[in-house]
């Protein structure tokens, strides 16, 4: 019985021995370098994230206040703000080769030709948020860490034959919710899965004046931060109440919902989007993690005469039409190009646009048969990875280089008008021409 004991013993050593090898090797990889503003294209994308679904899925639809008087727009429409992301993903193994974590994030770059020394500030900031992922810092587990953890599961299943999931997986997302000629806003979507009930999810917020490329904080949006935020938490009261079902679900258990709302004016839990200034909690802050996740938002048209005019959206105007044509069927110098899209080997398109559409954003998305049960209208169609944002494009063409696949389309393209309605479009083939064409999202998924 003890030659048993003891050579278990050896094996449970060697064991350990080897995933220390592993895990050095690993924490002895140097960090991805800086990304820098000149990039013109992104990497072939990566498969969409499991992770990108429960994102939108847990999100409240919460009304808004009152709108207030005043015109609530602000400077010109400025300078043409382009973002582009980058995935990057990685599968870490144990010793024996199985697979113990997938570990993901992605990382935007923000191009400002007309000042690309602000792009360059922000640049230099968002990396930050990289950084503190890979490394772990604040509320971020770290790579390594996460990889400790998935060893020490991955022994305790393999000795025991404990029935657990061996493969831990992290990975952030990041949206831009508001680019223009003032603001830049982000906002980051944190998610760990440790096996079981294990994991944890998280939102951040990050706003950067494109002016500058500082980091904006609450006290920098008005000329008196305590009147603002005072004022601030009174909106957020008022939408948490004309939703009476989400408001009662706060203060269970004798919890002061006013105070818990209030204390939502703090940094890093808010974001600049096309509608308003939106506030979140930490998950579990307000209710059970297992529940609906709130967002509070705040219109522009209440917030005249709160934040300084400079951080109101740029009043739009004009119609708005894009086309997609072959490269080759274009005559030199008739078409201004503004950037070029490589996503994989493919036809070389223009995406060209007569007029002005905002918020420009080629993704590739996943499709679902039947509409969510929160969504409103027949929505089907839902943002997975995207590539490419541009703020505004007047007048001009985005060139891109893509496969056009025989059946349902991969790629969407998405704008909004001078009314803020949302235009989504997708890359196809004419079955009639077999010409490349547009077409909308009444489109059936085949094949």
């Amino acid at each position: 019985m003890k030659k048993i004991v003891s050579l278990i013993l050896c094996v449970s050593l060697l064991f350990a021995l080897s995933a220390c090898a592993e895990l050095d090797a690993i924490r002895n990889t140097e960090l991805p370098p800086l990304p820098t503003p000149e990039v013109k294209a992104t990497e072939a994308p990566a498969p969409a994230e499991e992770e990108a679904a429960p994102e939108e899925s847990r999100e409240t639809p919460v009304p808004e206040i009152a709108v207030a008087e005043g015109d609530a727009t602000g400077a010109e429409i400025g300078d043409r703000v382009i973002i582009y992301t980058k995935k990057t993903s990685e599968d870490l193994d144990a010793p024996d080769g199985s697979l113990i974590l997938i570990f993901s994030y992605v990382t935007p770059t923000v191009r400002i030709d007309e000042r690309p020394e602000a792009a360059k500030a922000i640049n230099e900031q968002l990396v930050l948020f990289d950084e503190a992922y890979i490394t772990g810092s604040g509320s971020d587990s770290g790579k390594n860490n996460l990889l400790q953890e998935a060893l020490d599961n991955y022994s305790y299943v393999h000795y025991t034959g404990a029935e657990l999931n061996t493969t831990f997986t992290s990975a952030r997302t990041v949206k831009s919710l508001r680019a223009d000629g003032s603001v830049v806003s982000f906002r980051y979507w944190t998610s760990v899965y440790t096996g079981g009930k294990g994991g944890s999810q998280s939102y951040c917020g990050a706003n950067y004046s494109t002016q500058t490329g500082e980091k904006l904080t609450l006290d920098m949006l008005s000329s008196d931060a305590e009147t603002l935020k005072t004022a601030l938490g009174d909106r957020i009261i008022s939408v948490a109440r004309e939703n009476a079902d989400l408001y009662a679900e706060i203060s269970k258990n004798d919890v002061d919902a006013d105070s818990a709302l209030r204390a939502l004016v703090r940094e890093g839990n808010w974001y600049f989007s096309g509608e308003g200034m939106v506030f979140f909690p930490e998950f579990g802050e307000l209710m059970p993690e297992d529940s609906a996740f709130p967002m509070f938002t705040i219109s522009y048209a209440s917030l005249v005469g709160l934040i300084d005019q400079q951080y109101l959206p740029a009043a739009r105007e004009g119609k708005t039409e894009l086309t997609v044509l072959p490269l080759d069927e274009v005559e030199d110098g008739t078409i201004w190009s503004i950037d070029r899209l490589a996503l994989s080997e493919g036809d070389e398109l223009y995406l060209k646009v007569d007029g002005t559409a905002y918020d420009v954003t080629i993704s590739n998305f996943y499709y679902v048969d039947e509409p969510k049960a929160e969504a409103e209208g027949d929505e089907r169609f839902y943002e997975a990875e995207r590539y490419w944002y541009a703020s505004f494009m007047t007048d001009c063409a985005l060139q891109i280089r893509t496969a056009i696949p025989d059946g349902m389309p991969d790629l969407m393209i998405a704008y909004t008008d001078a009314d803020y309605v949302q235009h989504r479009l997708f890359l196809s083939e004419d079955g009639e021409t077999g010409h490349v064409a547009l077409v909308d999202d009444t489109i059936q998924a085949v094949g």
